[in-house]
């Protein structure tokens, strides 16, 4: 006589205790599967991941301090080593513990980008040029935008965030301008081409979606 396996639905023979397929015990009483594993706590799992890196990171951070000031008297070539392991936790590691969604992620990994423009401007001695401002900066903001732009049309159900993003890179594009005209004399034509880039993005939204983008924009401004 057969019995059917009560889990994966296999008739197994009579007399036979385990289903030969996937193992279930064939009556309730008998227990658990002899083949089933405690499962895993992802959630857990992360977290000890996350501690470990964060302690290496800070053993290595330390360790670097230590040696350069015991050499040198002063942080010198330790900065090398203290800048990629910060930059790695404020955009890849940030993102991983708070769970962002990809507009934030991507937010994060920009804004990171741009601060490593500046850190190589500085440390390759070319400050005086000024191309992580007035090129690199502005170039990343486009990429950013172009991002945000697609995402914007892919998710359309939360579409208030992309056009709250958009406008924001329109406001700190527009806000680059009068940084470069305080402190470098003039304006290099990559903040005009952010601006006017985002300002289309904002004419735009108004234009095709008019109610939806005067809400969340009543709605952030606390109007």
């Amino acid at each position: 006589m057969k019995h059917q396996c009560r889990k994966c639905g296999v008739y197994v023979e009579d007399g036979l205790k385990n289903c030969p397929l996937c193992g279930a015990f064939i009556s309730e009483e008998e227990g658990k599967s002899i083949y089933e594993f405690p499962k895993i706590k992802l959630k857990t799992a992360k977290w000890l991941f996350m501690k470990i890196l964060l302690f290496i990171s800070i053993f290595t951070v330390a360790t670097v301090l230590v040696i350069d000031l015991a050499v040198n008297k002063k942080i010198s070539w330790s900065l090398h080593v203290i800048f990629p392991i910060a930059l790695l936790w404020i955009t890849v590691g940030r993102s991983i513990i708070k769970g962002f969604n990809a507009r934030k992620h991507l937010a994060w990994d920009f804004a990171g980008l741009i601060a490593l423009f500046f850190y190589i401007e500085h440390f390759t001695n070319t400050a005086s040029h000024h191309w992580a401002f007035n090129l690199a900066a502005p170039i990343a903001v486009l990429v950013w935008a172009t991002v945000l732009e697609i995402l914007y049309f892919s998710h359309r159900s939360s579409k208030d965030n992309y056009q709250v993003a958009l406008t924001r890179l329109f406001v700190i594009s527009a806000i680059c301008i009068g940084i470069s005209f305080l402190w470098l004399k003039t304006c290099n034509w990559g903040w005009y081409v952010c601006t006017a880039r985002g300002l289309v993005d904002v004419l735009a939204m108004s234009f095709f979606d008019k109610e939806s983008y005067s809400n969340t924009l009543k709605q952030k401004l606390h109007i």
